[in-house]
């Protein structure tokens, strides 16, 4: 099985939830966010192609992980595929905890093809559109509306920090010697005189 990815970071961040974790933007989105942090991810026919199996095993591989974030892109457009390579990493690293980022909310997703089946494999799901005035510059969260919704209790002691915790950025140096920044950025807030 196949995924749509539009980036990775193998080496693992801190600042997409708690511990060192791996990020997996995936490409394609249906929505038109303003202020979108990652535009480019936006179309379906952009990114590269990467096998699932051959993704789980990158992950199982990566021992300076605590966990992983799916981004975007929008997950569940490929849910099924996500959902398949989640499967996989968990029979190998079951110790490994799953943020996803969605632009549904949760209660919509259920009803998406294979929704259920990704939403199972999730610790945390952040759900909701990015709404650009309404980003308060606090927590992994990229606007106040968007909800941090517990699927297990194993990041519920972060749940608090993940809402209104200091944001953070890292840059990375890609495989192709290009920078990338990861992190909710902050709303820069103009004062009026």
């Amino acid at each position: 099985m196949n995924l749509k990815v539009f980036d990775i970071c193998r080496e693992g961040t801190h600042v997409l939830g708690p511990g060192n974790r791996y990020v997996v933007w995936v490409q394609g989105c249906l929505q038109r966010c303003r202020g979108c942090i990652t535009p480019e991810s936006r179309t379906l026919d952009g990114g590269i192609t990467i096998n699932t199996a051959d993704l789980a095993a990158d992950i199982i591989l990566a021992d300076n992980i605590d966990g992983i974030t799916i981004s975007g892109g929008e997950p569940f457009l490929q849910s099924e595929a996500l959902a398949n390579m989640l499967d996989e990493v968990r029979k190998t690293r079951p110790e490994l905890t799953v943020i996803i980022y969605t632009g549904y909310q949760l209660e919509i997703l259920n009803s998406l093809p294979k929704g259920k089946e990704l939403i199972k494999c999730a610790d945390v799901i952040i759900d909701g559109p990015y709404i650009e005035n309404l980003n308060d510059n606090r927590g992994i969260r990229g606007s106040s509306n968007q909800r941090i919704n517990s699927v297990t209790t194993r990041l519920d002691s972060f749940i608090s920090q993940m809402e209104h915790g200091r944001r953070k950025q890292s840059r990375v140096m890609r495989e192709d010697g290009m920078v990338t920044a990861i992190g909710v950025p902050s709303r820069h807030i103009s004062k009026k005189k």
